[in-house]
């Protein structure tokens, strides 16, 4: 019994989708939060939220890597000891590699004032060559307690 439960985990753990959403600070990823990634035209390509505060973009390394080169910029805000200043955040596929397409047209965000900002945009991410993959990111930016996270 206790190897058929072992099987169906470990089953399970290989079919599960690996995280398809991460988030760097912009300063552990210099490269791809260069502005001169920012894809043109910048009025069709940036959104800003909250009055202001909140700011994405769409990146693109021009292709490089080829099968993932999007990613989305957040810039967001925080005052801290009455300094603002703000915050610059990457949000791509694991290991910084990015996505082979974002829905950035499609996105949306939704505010709620216990939790911050809710964006949501659909993506595809590259899978073995074969395929792209689609699916769905959420990024929730809470400006008061200066985080940027992954939301199931």
């Amino acid at each position: 019994m206790r190897r058929w439960v072992l099987a169906v985990l470990l089953l399970i753990g290989f079919a599960a989708p690996a995280a398809a959403v991460s988030i760097t600070d912009c300063n552990d990823d210099t490269v791809t939060a260069s502005a001169a990634n920012i894809a043109e035209p910048w009025d069709k390509n940036t959104k800003t939220f909250s009055n202001g505060l909140i700011r994405v973009a769409l990146i693109d390394t021009g292709g490089e890597p080829v099968c993932c080169s999007m990613h989305l910029l957040v810039l967001h805000a925080v005052q801290d000891e009455g300094i603002e200043d703000r915050y610059c955040h990457i949000v791509n596929d694991h290991d910084q590699m990015g996505f082979v397409g974002i829905g950035f047209d499609k996105l949306t965000a939704r505010y709620d004032p216990k939790k911050g900002l809710l964006i949501t945009f659909p993506y595809s991410l590259y899978v073995d060559g074969m395929s792209d993959k689609p699916g769905v990111a959420k990024i929730r930016i809470n400006i008061p307690d200066g985080t940027v996270k992954v939301e199931k």
